[in-house]
């Protein structure tokens, strides 16, 4: 790589820079405004007059100063609430909203739908224009399943800011739907739908939803199972909807999610498809500028179809340009073309750059065209079917490379047999996509001409299913419970960057640097390990529907007490939280459980909980309290659940505490009253809705 070379790769940098630090600060101040302003005139001024050669420093620190705040300056001003009419200054609740869906409706238990607000107010009759995202959420009903892309609609409801994350370490939903440009809800009644109008989405989107519609229609008639369909779509159309929980599971424990992303790989493989059938036409001269339309006009309908991803949009500019370079007889770096894809994509959305999974395509990318080429370097050359499975192999060595510092910090796991399911994962996509294209085709002439090809394709599916569900199920298939804080990431990709050095250079001294700094790493594990033995803490969580779930951590055991819970509601709500705990045994305890629990530290008897020296009581609707002649019992806290027919004062003479704490189980009105209570009287509570997860830290 050619450092002047790759002028892309050099601007890159600050205005990455400035764009990350403006999304975590989300404000933009005056003095930075016309600091940008005087960079961006002196830029100009040096550009076009000449200057002395040692002063040339002055032109590119004053450029790389208008990037940094570029950056800054575009991300900030991105988001939707800094437009004038936004919705949000004057929300009426309930009112009436009118606005037009702009991404194909989602449908689950409620159907999801994503729209532009035009205009609100507190009737139909006095509606004020507005602008805005907003995110409705409809019962089923016969009006709300037939909602499509491009549809105006008018309905009433009550609009709410996205409650911000509420137990520690979950996952910050309200964060992410930022980067969507996404601040408030809605919801309302499937049947008080009112339909304006239809057709008033963009002609291109609109042509791609209802061509993807049709191609999903085609695939279900092939792919009667539910694995099998739901497998072909999100391959071939990126649609991931319909995709089981099971079956997502396992691919994300091998490593082959990216497989059901549709990403470069996919982009990829369309582009050798179609590179290889226009080599055909042996087309020369001037008539190389038809080649290069074909290829991007289907890349470019590839793309829409799929709904344009970041990692399709990625990919697919990436080709561009380097399609279009070679059209002009020009070589292209890949040093250079990535980072220009990058760059365009920033411009038109900067939230791209806290997009998962537009980090993980650059990353993976990035991997690749680095430690690829010189890996394959230190292995001697061997027949060809031993080295395709090499070149394989070592392709997803390199990308895993790439992303293995996102990987532990978003996820916290590593597929130990990424480099097996990738080998069968990229065989299979390859034959799933072009083998459905061709389905599709033939479908198109003839239902009979597709119907043995639709068995093959089934069969394929199967097994590729079957295949990444046996390499899941292997003996220490994955390493869970890996928790590292943003730093250490960020210090891991330092440790590829001296690795990769010592690749290029050979030199001892950036083995050494790459040794010391993961030793450092490893002492820091150790002594955060430690701290996690010495854990003694109680956690409340908020659950929804009604449920309690509590935590109580001594050390690295755990111990649970709760209502009866899905898998999923509980990985939801603490999964997150007791891995960062580094959590090595777990106890469950259901709260209603008959009989007396008792470990080392902690004891159970309903409705009172004993864990080291703190003592709590559980009352809800299923408990009475002493009678009167009874003596009071102190405890720590009194937690409140399912809206028990009892006043705080009430508890409070019985169980003297110097906490109450309602959780998220029992209604608004109730906590209301009991909130009301405590103020009047000075009590201290805490209310789990609004104050997210209780948490106390046991000091002896």
């Amino acid at each position: 790589m050619n450092y002047r070379n790759t002028p892309y790769l050099r601007l890159m940098a600050p205005f990455v820079l400035g764009t990350a630090l403006g999304g975590a600060a989300d404000y933009f101040p005056t003095f930075l405004f016309w600091t940008l302003i005087a960079t961006l005139v002196t830029t100009m001024v040096l550009a076009i007059r000449r200057y002395r050669y040692r002063y040339r420093w002055v032109f590119g620190m004053c450029l790389y100063c208008c990037l940094f705040l570029g950056g800054f300056f575009l991300i900030v001003q991105h988001d939707e609430r800094h437009v004038n009419d936004h919705f949000s200054q004057e929300m009426p609740t309930p009112g009436f909203v009118s606005g037009t869906i702009y991404e194909s409706p989602s449908h689950g238990n409620k159907v999801r739908v994503m729209m532009h607000v035009d205009a609100l107010g507190i009737s139909p009759d006095s509606m004020l224009s507005a602008s805005g995202n907003l995110m409705v959420y409809f019962d089923s009903s016969k009006v709300s399943l037939q909602l499509k892309y491009g549809d105006k609609i008018c309905f009433r409801g009550n609009i709410s800011e996205i409650e911000a994350v509420q137990n520690p370490y979950a996952f910050d939903y309200k964060r992410y739907l930022h980067f969507q440009n996404i601040h408030f809800q809605c919801f309302a009644k499937g049947d008080v739908i009112q339909i304006l109008s239809i057709g008033n989405g963009s002609p291109i989107w609109s042509a791609a939803y209802k061509c993807r519609n049709h191609l999903l229609t085609v695939l279900q008639k092939h792919f009667p199972g539910q694995n099998e369909y739901a497998v072909a779509s999100a391959l071939m159309l990126g649609y991931k909807e319909d995709l089981p929980d099971e079956l997502r599971e396992a691919y994300a424990e091998t490593g082959s999610m990216h497989a059901l992303a549709v990403s470069g790989t996919h982009v990829g493989m369309l582009y050798m498809g179609i590179f290889l059938l226009t080599q055909q036409l042996r087309l020369r001269g001037r008539w190389r500028l038809l080649e290069t339309a074909l290829i991007l006009l289907s890349i470019w309908g590839f793309t829409f179809l799929t709904g344009a991803t970041p990692s399709v949009l990625r990919a697919s500019l990436m080709f561009s340009i380097y399609m279009i370079g070679k059209a002009f007889w020009r070589n292209t770096s890949a040093w250079n073309v990535l980072p220009a894809s990058a760059y365009l994509l920033l411009l038109i959305n900067p939230y791209f750059l806290f997009h998962l999974g537009f980090q993980l395509s650059y990353t993976a990318v990035a991997g690749m065209v680095f430690f690829y080429p010189r890996l394959y370097k230190l292995f001697p050359p061997g027949p060809k079917w031993v080295d395709y499975g090499l070149k394989v192999l070592l392709v997803g060595v390199s990308a895993q490379l790439g992303t293995l510092p996102l990987t532990l910090f978003y996820f916290n796991q590593f597929p130990v047999y990424f480099w097996l399911a990738g080998w069968i994962v990229i065989l299979g996509a390859a034959m799933v996509l072009w083998g459905g294209a061709l389905l599709i085709l033939l479908d198109a002439i003839s239902q009979s001409l597709a119907l043995w090809p639709g068995k093959l394709m089934n069969l394929l599916l199967t097994s590729l299913n079957k295949s990444i569900v046996c390499i899941q199920q292997l003996p220490g298939s994955l390493i869970v419970g890996v928790w590292i804080p943003a730093w250490v990431a960020m210090s891991l990709y330092f440790a590829i960057i001296l690795l990769g050095a010592l690749l290029v250079w050979r030199r001892a001294r950036w083995l050494a640097a790459f040794l010391v700094l993961m030793t450092l790493l490893g002492l820091y594990r150790i002594t955060s390990l430690a701290k996690k033995q010495e854990q003694k803490s109680i956690i409340v969580y908020q659950v929804n529907k009604q449920k309690r779930l509590l935590d109580f951590f001594d050390g690295r055991s755990l111990y649970t007490l709760s209502d009866t819970l899905s898998k999923k509601q509980e990985d939801f709500a603490a999964k997150s939280n007791r891995t960062t705990c580094g959590i090595i045994h777990h106890h469950s305890i259901m709260i209603d459980e008959p009989n007396k629990f008792k470990s080392d530290n902690l004891i159970y008897e309903k409705p009172f909980v004993q864990f080291y020296n703190q003592k709590l009581v559980l009352l809800d609707d299923s408990v009475n309290l002493p009678n009167d002649g009874m003596p009071a019992i102190s405890v720590h806290a009194i937690i409140l659940s399912k809206s028990p027919h009892l006043s705080v004062k009430q508890c409070r003479e019985k169980f003297p505490c110097s906490i109450v704490v309602f959780d998220a189980s029992n209604y608004s009105k109730t906590i209301e009253r009991w909130q009301q209570e405590c103020e009047s009287n000075g009590w201290p509570y805490h209310d789990i809705r609004k104050q997210g997860a209780w948490v106390y830290q046991i000091r002896q």
